[in-house]
């Protein structure tokens, strides 16, 4: 690991001219009760050349003052408060625009990582170009590492081999909040896309782009207030009767197109893992309605 990473900027160079390695894209909506903790886990990173964007979607509760008070006290800290909520979606796309780093990590506000996450994935990318992602072991808060229900495996095949294993099992997104390398993800469409499963299809964007790793280092622990822990994460959703019958239908396509010069026996394999999931999904959801009636 080179000296660079863990080498803290000289203040002549935190000001806003200095172009960072890494950018770092914190979308937040009344993120009070955890914020802290994720701002403390990215501060105390050992490689300190990025900077922190921090997009605030027009927060009822005391997140603005808490991200005033950080960025007062650390420059590479950019703090934008929108006058009205614009939406999930469109927060996570404002952020990646406005970074200005060769590399880029989204950060949701309730999520941990240990201090060494990215000089481990950052070291890892610059050695292996053919890779455009890298993250380390995921859980969630209370959960166990475990890279498939996680979903953070690393998918190092060819093209096929990547999509194809994509679909091993139903799993949580943890490859989503990797290390990538910005060019890979600047024109992917599903970032301010909103439909179930879009986080997926960024995920299958990149793996269109090249590899992904994880590591056997670091570790991210993800927080439980995130849309896909709740409930409602379905209805939330739900604009049409077919995204009930076939709550992956988006996704779907968007894969579909994804796939389209990939050999037929592999987009057969892929359009039998897309039913997969959307029948199971229709029955997960049906379950939650049942639960949910009197």
């Amino acid at each position: 690991m080179d000296e660079a990473q863990t080498t803290a900027i000289p203040a002549e160079l935190s000001a806003n001219n200095h172009i960072p390695t890494v950018s770092i894209g914190m979308p937040v909506y009344n993120g009070e009760p955890y914020i802290r903790a994720a701002l403390e886990s990215l501060l105390a990173q050992t490689f300190t050349d990025f900077e922190l964007i921090i997009s605030d979607n027009a927060s009822t509760d005391a997140t603005e003052s808490i991200c005033r008070e950080y960025a007062a006290r650390d420059s590479r800290i950019d703090y934008v408060r929108h006058e009205k909520n614009q939406g999930a979606s469109a927060n996570f796309q404002f952020v990646l625009d406005q970074a200005r780093g060769e590399f880029f990590i989204w950060a949701a506000c309730d999520d941990v990582r240990s201090p060494d996450f990215i000089s481990v994935n950052l070291d890892f990318l610059r050695k292996n170009p053919d890779f455009v992602a890298s993250t380390s072991p995921v859980r969630f808060d209370g959960g166990e590492f475990d890279d498939r229900k996680m979903g953070d495996a690393s998918l190092a095949g060819e093209l096929p081999q990547r999509m194809v294993g994509f679909f091993t099992g139903w799993h949580a997104n943890g490859r989503f909040y990797s290390l990538m390398r910005k060019d890979a993800i600047r024109d992917c469409r599903a970032v301010n896309a909103h439909f179930f499963g879009a986080d997926w299809a960024v995920v299958l964007h990149l793996a269109c782009k090249g590899k992904l790793n994880r590591a056997s280092e670091g570790w991210v622990k993800l927080g439980k207030a995130g849309a896909s822990q709740s409930r409602n994460i379905f209805r939330a959703y739900r604009q049409s009767r077919l995204d009930f019958y076939c709550p992956f239908a988006r996704l779907s396509k968007f894969t579909w197109a994804l796939s389209r010069n990939l050999p037929v026996s592999d987009r057969n394999k892929i359009a039998l893992a897309l039913l997969k999931i959307n029948i199971k999904a229709f029955f997960v959801q049906f379950y939650v309605l049942l639960k949910r009636a009197p």
